[in-house]
């Protein structure tokens, strides 16, 4: 008997700590689910990011690329305006234009000697400055040159204008013999003539024979065919007279269509070679890379003595002082509904020790209007400028931010319940499930 009261006793307690313990459960279930239902957490959207310049960053860059001979700047370094910051070999560059000058040397020496043959003067003057273009020595072998050119042609010129001008004194002699000897046949020819008319009223009267008389007019035959042959040798060398004027005339137009030729293309090929000349001292003088601004270097990429550049290559940024630093990141399409404007942003910087380097407040100050694609992993994005506050600034080691430093940004949203976080995944599967139906 006092083991089954004993045993009862026992149950009973058994049963009050069980229901205590459900009790106990139930009163910490709805507590929890209390709790969950109405305490708030702050959302936000984590992205990753990295300091940029916000104003106009100048990039420094070369045109046609080169072999690095110095370097003068290291990261960070404040440089001035007009500052050399790299400067590029110069041996291709020089070499080329020692060759170009030196040809358009020469062109200016034979242009001057051209200009001076069409002119028909008896020397030359090369107007423009060669020792600015060569060596006085090279200057004096050039002129030199052109000048004995000159003389040269001038001379055979001149000598074949004397051989035309002889031989027109010969032939303008023998003109004048002709005429003498016509005018001589013509006063002979008269008097035989008078001759035979005598001689025929004698014939008549039988005072002469038919042989005297036909004698005569042989003789005049012969006298008529004479003076034929000087008249027409006199006209032939007269003919030969014309011919040589025209050879005289002919010389000169010939030398001055072919020096007019040669003026010309030397005219084209001065051209060029002054455009070249003009190129390349502007390539050398672009050797020197030098800063278009008063700043900071950021991001150098130089750092080998005798590397090469490639055209169009960036080689460094040049940040001015006065421009202020932001945060741009990147985010995922799917969390642009929850960015704006405006919206407060936590930022911390991973360069930075994190133990002793408070993150940083700031807020959105441009979200991009249109989605972006990275051409290399195809990842579509949203970018999002973010402004710093600059009072938080003074407490980041150094007091600064450099472009390129890698951020972590913590973009907040609108607060929402611990139980939503279990629920909604929930809840979106049960939408979708229902919409599949």
């Amino acid at each position: 008997m006092a083991d089954a009261e004993k045993t009862g006793t026992t149950n009973s307690s058994i049963l009050r700590h069980s229901a205590a313990v459900v009790v106990l459960g139930l009163g910490l279930l709805v507590g929890m689910g209390g709790w969950a239902a109405f305490a708030k957490l702050a959302g936000a959207v984590v992205a990753t990011g990295r300091v940029v310049v916000e104003g106009n960053s100048k990039k420094i860059q070369h045109l046609s690329g080169g072999i690095v001979s110095e370097i003068n700047v290291v990261e960070g370094d404040r440089v001035a305006a007009g500052q050399i910051l790299l400067r590029l070999s110069a041996t291709v560059v020089q070499a080329n234009l020692s060759i170009i000058e030196n040809t358009l040397a020469q062109l200016y020496s034979r242009r001057a000697r051209l200009r001076a043959e069409i002119a028909e003067e008896p020397s030359f003057t090369v107007t423009e400055d060669l020792t600015a273009l060569t060596s006085s020595k090279s200057a004096k072998t050039f002129i030199d040159s052109e000048q004995n050119l000159f003389n040269s042609r001038r001379n055979a010129l001149i000598g074949m204008k004397k051989q035309l001008a002889t031989r027109k004194l010969q032939l303008a002699d023998e003109a004048r013999g002709l005429d003498v000897q016509v005018e001589a046949t013509e006063n002979e020819l008269a008097i035989v003539k008078e001759d035979v008319s005598k001689t025929d009223e004698l014939l008549k009267k039988g005072l002469v024979t038919l042989q005297r008389l036909n004698l005569l007019k042989r003789q005049l035959s012969n006298l008529e065919g004479q003076q034929g042959q000087y008249i027409a040798a006199r006209a032939q060398t007269v003919g030969k007279l014309s011919e040589l004027d025209l050879q005289l005339l002919q010389l000169d137009e010939d030398r001055k269509s072919e020096v007019t030729k040669d003026l010309t293309s030397i005219e084209a090929t001065v051209a060029e070679y002054e455009e070249r000349l003009a190129a390349t001292r502007d390539q050398l003088d672009r050797l020197d890379i030098r800063s278009p601004i008063a700043g900071r270097i950021y991001q150098l990429s130089v750092h080998n003595i005798n590397g090469v550049i490639q055209p169009g290559e960036v080689l460094m940024l040049v940040v001015p002082d006065k421009d202020d630093l932001a945060i741009e990141a990147n985010i995922t399409p799917r969390d642009i509904d929850q960015i704006y404007v405006g919206q407060p942003v936590t930022v911390r910087f991973t360069a930075f020790n994190q133990s002793t380097t408070p993150d940083l407040s700031a807020e959105v100050a441009v979200v991009a209007p249109d989605l972006q694609t990275d051409s290399r992993t195809g990842t579509s994005y949203y970018v999002l400028r973010i402004r710093p506050n600059k009072a938080g600034m003074g407490h980041l080691p150094g007091g600064k931010l450099y472009p390129g430093m890698p951020a972590e940004v913590f973009i907040q949203t609108s607060e929402r319940s611990v139980l939503s976080y279990f629920v909604k995944p929930f809840q979106d599967r049960l939408k979708k499930t229902f919409v599949q139906e």
